[in-house]
């Protein structure tokens, strides 16, 4: 079974919309992720993505837990009770949600900058340590090339030594 976005406590449709945008198509997208990585979506601070991560292997292995169990009969009386919600006193009320999807939505494009600049140069970084760590390797293979070639000059020296 599939589960929107949405099924995840505290998340609605705008912030579902930021979501998709910033490249989390499904809950399984951000229950794999890292709390940095929702953090720079628009809207998300650590603390939030943090919760919103949890709720999400929540709602996740809830789908897990159901998807698991047989079949039950057309009689059999299903759960009604409702999901609790996995918001703690101290997160945003939904008009305080609203108000910082709005303005996530206004910083959007300056944020989205950012969050490219930081890629770039995290790609940058990558691939310099990428580089280094091929230069090394290459050093490190000449270096035991040369080492076998004077051992293996020197066995032959000893060898003709010996045979005189």
């Amino acid at each position: 079974m599939k589960t929107a976005i949405t099924d995840i406590p505290g998340i609605g449709q705008d912030t579902a919309k930021v979501l998709m945008e910033s490249g989390f198509k499904s809950l399984q997208d951000i229950a794999g992720t890292s709390i940095d990585n929702l953090a720079a979506v628009p809207g998300f601070g650590p603390i939030r993505a943090g919760r919103v991560i949890h709720a999400a292997n929540d709602v996740n292995s809830e789908d897990a837990d159901d998807a698991a169990k047989p079949a039950q009969p057309a009689t059999t009386v299903r759960r009604t009770a409702p999901k609790p919600a996995a918001k703690p006193a101290s997160t945003a009320t939904s008009s305080k949600e609203t108000k910082e999807d709005t303005a996530a939505k206004k910083l959007s494009k300056k944020e989205q900058e950012k969050l490219k600049k930081a890629k770039k140069a995290a790609e940058k970084k990558a691939k310099k340590a990428k580089k280094a760590a091929e230069k090394k390797a290459k050093k490190a293979k000449k270096a035991a090339e040369k080492k076998a070639k004077k051992a293996k000059k020197a066995a032959e020296k000893k060898a003709k030594k010996d045979k005189k």
